[in-house]
């Protein structure tokens, strides 16, 4: 392709795809029992209605020999009710990924400079810098913590902002007083405020600032349906903005970006829970109880520190962890799992997974998963070192080891891992314990047999001798252990 790359507009030849979570599909294989994404954040208690969504959809395919109404009156009609404004404010769009583009195309212009708040979604990025602006990166966090940090000083020379509210993949929700602080600065230095609240009613809908758009025409906030409502095979969101706003946008927006049977459904969504909202109510609920659940849960796992979220994912820190971002996610895609390593997004390196908020039972087989990883790590780990000792003929007393459940804090373990774990022989000491995430395991804490340099050296020596072979672990336990027992 590189001979013809001079002809093409230059950022797009510069830009890279951005990386999403939500990769079910390719990660689908023949005789897969199941597979879990825990990648993808969508409301945990599923589509509101599937035999009336199907219903609505079947209905729907009796119109599509017509182009749909481009003007799409029904939808912005719902979306207002929903929303809490005008139709005049509601501009439809194929899903939240347009949506962005429909901004950058109607706002930007090259040489703009854009503020963005990093970690983030990535989508800004590539659309600000397809238009040939500018995106000058800032801590989120800094932002988080006091939207002030964004000054008058910064605003005069900026276009536009974008915010992402709540934050993905941080989770974390900005209140509403503090946003309604940021956009009058920005309204009075002409800087566009862009909030994407495609989260918002998973969170606290308290908090959207929607109803600001009529006031400030700086606002730019974006919706979407696939979040909200489960549902990412139909492309649905909207963006809420002053009319005349609005106006341009819809001179700029795609004609007929929204399709027969999405606009059915978008329109007949919006309605239902405007009109009932009982189901986003029970939504907000399980996410709160399972979210708090899942939290506690990771924080129990040696090296997981995950950070307080206000939505239905956890952003997960795993810097003091032995295994980065990659491993965790190939060895859990292994076991039928999905999670989402977060080293695509800026500011993260692979020190970052997020995991969504699921029901209970996906969510114990999560922390299951994500023990089993671990203890497949240790076990490699500890073959590794069981190898090299092999191989030098000698050990090394180790104070510090990675392998969870087999560490604890103070031990001067010989080796890295006992080549017979576990044993499951009370008279070394060991017992069953309840693992910190939920179940029993076999604990080598009152076992002090292969931390005695005497009995580690037999124990090597007899491995020596039989090449390591796991087949010969059982003579190698007769020979060497059960006389001490």
């Amino acid at each position: 392709m590189g001979h013809v790359d001079k002809s093409l507009r230059k950022t797009a030849v510069e830009i890279q795809k951005c990386t999403h979570g939500g990769r079910f599909a390719e990660n689908i294989r023949p005789n897969m029992i199941e597979l879990l994404d825990f990648s993808a954040n969508f409301n945990p208690l599923g589509p509101p209605d599937i035999e009336a969504i199907k219903k609505i959809a079947i209905h729907a395919i009796n119109d599509i020999e017509w182009y749909p109404d481009n003007r799409y009156p029904g939808f912005k009609r719902a979306a207002a009710v929903f929303a809490g404004v005008y139709p005049e404010n509601i501009v439809p769009a194929n899903g939240s990924s347009e949506l962005v583009r429909l901004i950058a195309e109607t706002i930007l212009d090259v040489d703009d400079t854009v503020i963005l708040p990093q970690p983030t979604f990535g989508e800004y990025e590539l659309n600000i810098k397809l238009m040939g602006a500018v995106p000058e990166h800032i801590e989120y966090r800094n932002v988080y913590r006091n939207v002030g940090s964004i000054t008058d000083k910064m605003l005069v020379a900026l276009k536009a902002v974008f915010i992402c509210n709540p934050n993905n993949p941080t989770g974390t929700l900005i209140p509403k007083p503090e946003l309604e602080k940021l956009a009058l600065k920005c309204q009075e230095n002409e800087t566009f405020l862009i909030i994407d609240e495609a989260f918002i009613e998973l969170a606290d809908p308290e908090h959207s600032m929607a109803v600001k758009v009529n006031e400030n025409p700086f606002i730019i906030i974006m919706h979407s349906l696939t979040k909200v409502f489960a549902i990412p095979g139909v492309r649905i969101g909207y963006g809420i903005v002053h009319p005349d706003v609005a106006n341009r946008m819809e001179n700029v927006r795609i004609p007929w970006n929204l399709g027969t049977v999405s606009t059915a459904l978008g329109t007949w969504l919006l309605e239902e829970h405007a009109a009932n909202p009982s189901y986003l109510e029970r939504s907000r609920e399980l996410i709160r109880t399972e979210r708090d659940w899942l939290m506690n849960h990771l924080s129990l796992m040696r090296g997981f520190n995950p950070l307080p979220s206000d939505t239905n994912f956890i952003m997960v820190r795993i810097r003091d962890f032995s295994m980065d971002s990659r491993e965790i996610d190939l060895r859990m895609r292994s076991l039928g799992i999905l999670i989402r390593d977060c080293g695509s997004f800026r500011r993260t390196d692979r020190d970052y997974i997020r995991v969504a908020v699921r029901t209970r039972e996906d969510n114990k087989k999560l922390i299951d998963a994500l023990a089993e990883s671990v203890t497949q790590w240790g076990k490699e780990q500890a073959e590794k070192k069981i190898d090299e000792a092999l191989h030098q003929g000698k050990i090394a007393s180790r104070t510090n080891c990675e392998y969870y459940p087999c560490h604890f804090e103070g031990q001067d373990c010989t080796f890295c891992f006992c080549p017979f774990y576990p044993c499951n022989d009370e008279r070394t000491g060991g017992h069953m314990v309840e693992r910190s995430t939920g179940g029993q395991v076999w604990s080598c804490e009152g076992c002090d047999l292969v931390h005695r340099p005497d009995v580690a050296n037999l124990i090597l020596e007899a491995l020596m001798a039989c090449e390591g072979k796991p087949e010969d672990l059982k003579d190698i336990w007769k020979k060497v252990m059960e006389p001490m027992l």
